[in-house]
């Protein structure tokens, strides 16, 4: 677990310690907390999710930056072979050997290009559906304490 997903969870557990172990109004079920305390607990887990959307973001941005290279990358192979292409413009044969051969590796660089794009966008998706998962639980959690606090009343 990262530090700012444990951090969130200690404090939504010590947000649930602070209600459960509040003192109880006589003749009801109702505790009485103190709501500055809860306040800063939930001030404290405010200031701890930005580190999870931060994390996805950086994700995000590898990601373009991933892209970003396949594509160059594809851009010079697509470059040398127009550039093989012309130099071997000399004779017939030597044409229509470069031709193929150019078709070949234009072929070769896109498909190196796509594996690449989905690849990384594999990759990303990954590690988004992790960090999604990550945030459901501790949303999943939020919701439960905020309804075992409404159940107390």
């Amino acid at each position: 677990m990262k530090k700012d997903e444990s951090q969130v969870i200690q404090l939504l557990d010590e947000l649930t310690e602070v209600v459960k172990s509040a003192p109880t109004i006589p003749l009801s079920t109702k505790v009485r907390v103190d709501p500055g305390e809860l306040i800063d607990i939930i001030a404290e887990i405010r200031e701890a999710l930005p580190g999870e959307l931060k994390t996805a973001r950086q994700i995000i941005a590898e990601r373009k930056q991933i892209l970003f290279e396949a594509q160059a990358n594809a851009e010079r192979i697509t470059t040398n072979a127009e550039t093989k292409i012309r130099e071997m413009i000399d004779s017939n044969e030597i044409t229509r050997n470069a031709n193929t051969q150019a078709e070949i590796t234009l072929e070769n660089a896109n498909t190196q290009a796509r594996e690449i794009r989905l690849g990384t966008q594999k990759y990303a998706d990954k590690i988004l559906y992790r960090l999604q998962l990550q945030l459901k639980e501790i949303n999943d959690q939020i919701e439960d304490n905020r309804k075992e606090i409404k159940d107390l009343k």
